[in-house]
């Protein structure tokens, strides 16, 4: 009962007095600098589209349980299709380049 003892007096002072009954600090800036310095998509299009010689690929995320649900991408024109979740893009490989490709294996492997 101590806590109420008087109260209705206390309460009456602090009513009649005209300083305000809480002091508000000021408030500090932030320190840190949270602000992007770039969007996603921006920093998503430096990313270099990964090159596929199938027509389909799959894409998960690529982080296991981290990562998103499987989809399909179908890979018909020449130009990147990107995921719609993760936004990586891939690209059919053209002709000449998977020859070069083919080409590179051979000598590695007959450098084996």
């Amino acid at each position: 009962m101590s806590l109420f003892r008087n109260f209705s007096q206390r309460l009456a002072v602090v009513l009649r007095s005209g300083a305000p009954s809480t002091v508000k600090s000021p408030i500090v800036p932030d320190k840190y600098d949270v602000m992007p310095r770039q969007t996603a998509e921006h920093l998503i299009h430096q990313v270099k589209p990964v090159e596929i010689s199938a027509d389909k690929i799959g894409c998960d995320g690529g982080n296991g349980p981290l990562g998103h649900p499987m989809v399909y991408i179908n890979l018909d024109n020449a130009e990147p299709q990107a995921c719609g979740y993760c936004g990586i893009r891939f690209v059919k490989k053209t002709r000449s380049s998977s020859q070069a490709d083919d080409r590179s294996d051979r000598n590695e492997s007959t450098r084996l």
